[in-house]
């Protein structure tokens, strides 16, 4: 599992999708690498490898705490929910990249619903610092919702407003150092939609006004997608064809079929500094080695020393990049005890009775 926490700034996965090359390169070491939608979603570009399993945060944290498992498949159906528009062109924009995406990759989205009102998201900050959201009008959204739920579909893109005050707009495209504002709000909105329907989602941002897509400006290669999109949505719909299926962690394995639960796991890789969370905390709970990644620097200064949490005794481990993440997971995969590659070699402590 990597986790790249969203509205964090992470240098790396922080911004549009940036982090599918670590992914990628993490998933080489894999039968399967599970990871949250932000970190590989880049507006209308997705390039997840296959063993990529492309999973809704909350569920994420459901799978560590033992109450689920995931099925990798393939989606066969996904729908689509969109907010009512202020302006009926950004309505028949999303269609054509649906249509697009029907008529390219050959994918069955069924239904499309759009809300009978506006489901009205500012993007925010915490006093902490981290992108957040405040929200108006879900209402709208659990009514298509609940069309959807009554569909085959099991796996819902979501394309809603997210209003951003231009200043903020501007000042996180000059490249100054804020979280990307509306991760942290596409995150609480999927987080409660999959605490209260049996699927899994994804969001992307629907437009406000045209001046919006920013077409023409150069930014910070890391950005470069969102700069090139006016839809927004192909990227996540794409990551959602590969969103394996949750079931309850009770449910009897059907013969031949692969199941992932918390004891398939092998470890969790996520940046040093944002452990505060329930797919770190789990982890240790439940015995999975923990996977912290130094140059993954973030917004936050959350350290297991902060917390008050003992390394020594804990599956933690500390590594400088993603390259040599991979490296410690072919390590845990082959049996390779990860003391006999460092050195100085640690000396054996016999226990004498």
């Amino acid at each position: 599992v990597s986790i790249i926490p969203t509205g964090v700034r992470a240098e790396i996965g922080g911004f549009a999708g940036d982090a599918t090359p670590s992914t990628n390169l993490l998933a080489s070491a894999c039968d399967y690498l599970v990871t949250n939608p932000n970190a590989v979603t880049a507006s209308d570009i997705y390039f997840g490898q296959d063993n990529v399993l492309y999973l809704e945060g909350n569920l994420i944290c459901q799978l560590l705490l033992g109450n689920i498992g995931v099925i990798p498949e393939k989606r066969k159906n996904i729908a689509a929910i969109i907010e009512k528009p202020r302006d009926e062109r950004f309505l028949n924009n999303v269609i054509n990249a649906l249509n697009g995406l029907r008529a390219v990759g050959g994918i069955n989205i069924d239904p499309v619903v759009v809300t009978g009102g506006p489901v009205e998201t500012a993007c925010t900050y915490s006093q902490y610092g981290n992108a957040s959201g405040e929200f108006k009008g879900m209402d709208e959204l659990m009514k298509a919702l609940d069309v959807v739920e009554n569909s085959s579909a099991r796996a819902v893109a979501l394309m809603t407003t997210l209003e951003v005050d231009d200043k903020i707009r501007q000042a996180y495209y000059r490249g100054e150092s804020i979280p990307n504002p509306w991760g942290g709000a596409e995150a609480i909105m999927t987080h409660m939609l999959t605490n209260f329907y049996p699927f899994t989602a994804a969001h992307a941002p629907l437009l406000l006004e045209w001046e919006h897509t920013g077409f023409g400006k150069l930014v910070d290669p890391r950005d470069g997608a969102e700069l090139i999109s006016s839809a927004y949505v192909c990227s996540p719909l794409n990551g959602l064809i590969n969103s394996p299926r949750p079931v309850r962690f009770d449910t009897p394995v059907a013969a031949g079929e692969t199941r992932i639960s918390v004891e398939n796991v092998s470890a969790v890789v996520m940046p040093e500094t944002t452990v505060g969370n329930i797919p770190f905390l789990a982890s240790l709970d439940q015995g999975v080695p923990v996977i912290l990644v130094k140059d993954n620097t973030t917004k936050y200064d959350i350290t297991p020393e902060k917390l008050q949490i003992e390394t020594q005794g804990n599956p933690i481990y500390r590594v400088n990049s993603y390259m040599e993440a991979t490296g410690l997971l072919l390590a845990l995969r082959n049996g390779i005890a990860v003391e006999s590659t460092i050195r100085p070699m640690p000396q054996l402590q016999p226990i004498f009775l």
